[in-house]
């Protein structure tokens, strides 16, 4: 278990470690989460960034976060997979990957001198448990997110995350494979705080809140569906803000806020409501993750703040 070094008291003034030299010159970035120096605490949500991507915004993020991966390779959904919306995006990929084994040997695309996560995605507790085992044998990978928005066959096809005991099944068995690497639990919005008991109970290392929202797409010309999905982007801002800022209050262990987020403002209140770290999802397909990185620093330029002051600094 690992807590968030500094929690909810604002310390103007104070400075120390690395600064970004770039869109973040002058202020103090870092954060620690679960033992690992971030020198932003920008991360991408598993899924948004390609391996150019990522390349591309070298500098930005804290940590970085590929696409979710499963045990064998998945072809993803057929299309339409995307659909926009006044307010965001619905998706439905399918975690398209190509499975653990060839993933493993595309992984030094990744390595941009910062901690690699990896996101891991399963049909039952024994699936996480392997992909687990796997990653953490390999010395690149710092930390692992479970994504529990997948049906568990095991129990009628219910989402992991839906049920607190299943959540605690899974980051237990994810835990006990990792052999002390971290072990992140990426939660839905609903019954988001008692999912983030369940795993803390089972040894998690943080939570991520929240996942996208079950959304729907349709055609009025057609009269028919177009899109059954996730909803993201800034839609989803406020559950997510409520998300973290209520489990924060209800556990000990860190938040990684994802949901919404846009702008270096979004990024603060994030982390005023509790969250140690911030990821950017579909935001990084229309903004430039440099421009938010810079709007954050500018905000902690104008409050004579250090990132960490912020980590729960609203209650």
């Amino acid at each position: 278990m690992c807590r968030p070094a500094r929690r909810g008291r604002l310390r103007p003034g104070v400075r120390g470690g690395a600064r970004l030299r770039s869109a973040g010159a002058g202020v103090d970035l870092n954060v620690e989460l679960c033992g690992l120096r971030l020198h932003t605490p920008l991360v991408p949500a598993a899924g948004t960034h390609g391996k150019e991507a990522v390349q591309a915004s070298e500098g930005v993020y804290g940590a970085v976060l590929p696409k979710t991966v499963t045990p064998q390779p998945r072809t993803g959904n057929p299309p339409p997979r995307l659909a926009e919306t006044p307010a965001g995006m619905i998706n439905s990929i399918g975690l398209q990957n190509p499975g653990v084994e060839r993933f493993m040997e595309e992984l030094d695309a990744f390595d941009t001198g910062v901690p690699l996560f990896v996101s891991v995605a399963g049909e039952t507790a024994g699936d996480y448990s392997l992909l687990c085992g796997r990653l953490a044998a390999d010395d690149r990978v710092r930390a692992i997110e479970l994504n529990l928005s997948c049906p568990n066959v095991e129990r009628g096809g219910l989402y992991f995350c839906a049920v607190p005991a299943s959540v605690e099944e899974v980051v237990a068995a994810a835990v006990e494979a990792a052999g002390g690497k971290p072990v992140l639990a990426k939660l839905a919005s609903e019954g988001a705080v008692e999912g983030a008991q369940a795993a803390e109970r089972a040894g998690a290392a943080a939570v991520t809140l929240i996942n996208t929202l079950p959304a729907l797409a349709v055609d009025a010309r057609r009269r028919e569906v177009r899109l059954r999905g996730g909803l993201s982007g800034p839609a989803i801002k406020p559950v997510a803000l409520r998300a973290v800022y209520e489990a924060f209050r209800a556990v000990g262990i860190p938040i990684l806020g994802c949901g919404g987020v846009a702008t270096g403002t979004d990024v603060a209140e994030f982390m005023l409501a509790g969250a140690t770290a911030v990821q950017i999802g579909s935001a990084g397909f229309v903004r430039d993750p440099r421009e938010i990185l810079r709007e954050f620093s500018g905000y902690l330029r104008e409050t004579g703040l250090d990132a960490r002051d912020l980590i729960g600094a609203a209650h």
